[in-house]
């Protein structure tokens, strides 16, 4: 395995550490794996000679696409065909 093939591999663990620490609560701790996973994972891009293409990943591509928030409206709107109420 060359250098770079291993530091790829490392890469990808540190991207699949990434995501099982932010399913962690909330907490100081939390805060500075995550710090300390982001700054290895910046280190290891810059010792990668070719730019880094990670696979295929469902929760950052669930990521990338916008989301929709729905609201209800305000005020209670009535079907226009329902003019009086039954008994």
């Amino acid at each position: 395995m060359t250098r770079d093939n291993r530091i790829a591999q490392w890469m990808k663990m540190e991207h699949y550490r990434l995501h099982a620490v932010e399913e962690w609560p909330e907490s100081a701790h939390k805060q500075a794996v995550l710090a300390a996973i982001h700054f290895t994972m910046e280190r290891l891009l810059g010792d990668l000679p070719a730019p880094f293409d990670p696979p295929g990943c469902m929760v950052c591509a669930s990521r990338k696409g916008g989301s929709v928030v729905l609201q209800f409206p305000t005020r209670s709107q009535n079907a226009p065909g329902i003019t009086r109420l039954a008994a």
